[in-house]
């Protein structure tokens, strides 16, 4: 997992990009914005892979991000990169949006 910190945008038009991931052979992409209430953890136990590959924006509040390695606290701003070989578990720290992009996803979201 790679958490991506950007500095606050400034002036009339900015670009800020994370290093290129590298993904191949993506026969689905799945894009959404998951709210999460502060306090609630997904999965309710243990950890989760839900896809081959998952981009994250958080558009608003905090997070922790566990996985078997360690711990990541994430905030508005933050972009991650989750390997489809790390496992990991999501805690909202506060009332908190993620925009998210999932390759191959492994299981299907009715919304």
């Amino acid at each position: 997992m790679t958490v991506h910190r950007f500095p606050p945008l400034s002036g009339p038009y900015q670009v800020a990009t994370a290093p290129p991931l590298e993904v191949g052979g993506v026969r689905k992409v799945l894009t959404g914005l998951a709210r999460i209430e502060a306090g609630v953890r997904s999965p309710p136990s243990g950890f989760r892979r839900g896809c081959a590959s998952e981009v994250d924006y958080v558009v608003s509040g905090r997070l922790r991000v566990d996985t078997a390695s360690g711990s990541y606290e994430i905030a508005a701003g933050d972009i991650v990169v989750e390997n489809p070989d790390q496992p990991h578990a999501t805690t909202a720290l506060e009332d908190s949006e993620i925009f998210f992009v999932l390759m191959d996803p492994l299981v299907a979201f009715d919304g």
